[in-house]
């Protein structure tokens, strides 16, 4: 079974610009979900093609974006398989410095896999940033209990 990862994209901002931002990174025609193609263009639209370009082998799924709080911050989530599409992350980051930028990520094994990292206003580059406690990080991406996570790894251990 592939594991699922959730990809968090938040962009800061004044109210003009990000909604400027976020219809460039749309199809264009009203439709304001993040396209990939728009930011890291395919050659070939292959599994190999799309790992080589955007670090993950399929399309991202399950994607939403809204834009809120006075339009000055602009988030996208959505789910990829089986990987993290870095390039994507980082081309953005490289793209619009004139945003603070900040990516979080977690598999579905809540905090076996996960990141976080940030792009300062006036900066191309992405910085990790230290996550204390991987399980709590990766449950609060998901929307799930991290207590009620704890007693079900707690459950299954005992079984086992």
């Amino acid at each position: 079974m592939k594991g699922y990862i959730i990809n968090k994209i938040v962009f800061y901002g004044t109210g003009g610009p990000l909604s400027e931002l976020s219809k460039k990174l749309g199809d264009g025609e009203g439709e304001e979900a993040l396209r990939f193609e728009r930011i890291l263009p395919l050659t070939d639209e292959t599994p190999e093609g799309m790992k080589k370009a955007w670090g993950i082998q399929a399309k991202p799924e399950e994607m939403e974006s809204i834009l809120y709080r006075n339009q000055t911050i602009l988030e996208y989530t959505f789910k990829t398989e089986d990987g993290v599409p870095m390039p994507v992350f980082r081309k953005l980051a490289e793209s619009f410095p004139e945003f603070r930028m900040c990516v979080q990520f977690a598999s579905d094994d809540y905090g076996e896999f996960c990141g976080d990292y940030e792009s300062g206003e006036g900066s191309a580059a992405l910085a990790e940033k230290k996550i204390d406690d991987p399980l709590v990080f990766a449950c609060d991406l998901w929307g799930v209990d991290p207590d009620e996570e704890m007693q079900e790894r707690m459950i299954n251990a005992y079984e086992e």
